[in-house]
């Protein structure tokens, strides 16, 4: 019977897409977050029991020391490991991943389930654990609640920058964009986000593309990008780049402590002007809109 290995980690909760990001470069099949407060994050990673697990543990405790270096502060992280029948691993998914109402009008639920939307909602349907972006993070939530703030106006285009699970792309697309492309340099992401895409049957509005922003040649009225501060901050010229006169920008993956820094960060280029900033618990959410 096929088994299957599974991390089980203990970090600091600033660093949980870093590490999950991480954990999926390394070929893991699903990450499931398993406990969040205020300073850890747990999560467990699937992986198939290929014979590479001794490989790919001694790589996540170099990459952790690596962190542990550069994070200011006392870093800790706890790890063990596990194996599972195969059969356990589809009951493990079902059993955590449940339907999930993001904002009044987007309920997010995964393939299996079914549920009876109210009046004026609709579903996005998400294969968790594939790549970031199930909906439940504070920072995609976020980022859903700005896409509904700025896409009133129909017939939108939209980038989205780093889509991982493709939830952004397909919100955009179910609140009238015309047009939505999502971009990540992660071969798996782009395969779980397409594979979304045509789940919720919007392949005719959201084209999914592995590579760089720099591979597109295009403007849009609507850039979207959920994605670590050192990414925002390498990634702002092109970002910038791709974005229409008057059209708006969407940044989160912020902590609270980095908001102001990101903001100057971007302002100083003197093409935008601040919008709006939200925030969930310690995340934020920073609005501009180009000159």
């Amino acid at each position: 019977m096929k088994r299957w290995w599974v991390i089980e980690l203990f970090i600091p909760r600033e660093f949980g897409e870093a590490v999950s990001n991480f954990l999926i470069e390394q070929g893991t099949t699903g990450i499931e977050e398993i406990k969040e407060d205020l300073i850890s994050l747990g999560l467990k990673a699937y992986f198939p029991k290929d014979g590479k697990e001794k490989k790919v543990l001694h790589a996540l405790r170099c990459y952790l020391k690596s962190l542990k270096k550069i994070a200011p502060g006392e870093f800790r992280a706890h790890i063990k490991t596990d194996s599972i029948p195969d059969q356990d691993w589809g009951e493990n998914w079902k059993r955590f991943f449940k339907p999930v109402q993001v904002t009044s009008r987007f309920v997010v639920i995964p393939p299996w389930s079914k549920v009876r939307l109210k009046k004026g909602q609709m579903a996005i349907v998400i294969t968790p654990g594939m790549a970031f972006g199930t909906g439940t993070h504070a920072t995609t939530i976020l980022c859903i609640l700005a896409l509904e703030d700025r896409l009133g106006k129909k017939g939108l285009s939209v980038l989205d920058v780093g889509t991982g699970s493709g939830i952004l792309s397909i919100v955009a697309a179910k609140l009238g964009a015309k047009e939505v492309r999502g971009i990540d340099i992660d071969g798996v992401a782009v395969e779980n986000a397409r594979e979304n895409v045509e789940k919720n049957r919007v392949s005719n509005l959201v084209t999914i593309r592995k590579g760089s922003i720099g591979s597109l040649h295009k403007k849009f009225n609507v850039v979207v990008a959920n994605m670590d501060l050192k990414s925002l901050r390498r990634m702002r010229k092109p970002i910038l780049s791709h974005l229409k006169k008057q059209g708006y920008l969407i940044l989160s993956g912020i902590l609270e402590g980095e908001r102001e820094g990101i903001r100057q960060c971007y302002l100083e280029t003197s093409l935008l002007q601040w919008i709006q900033d939200t925030q969930k618990g310690e995340w934020v959410c920073l609005t501009f809109q180009k000159r």
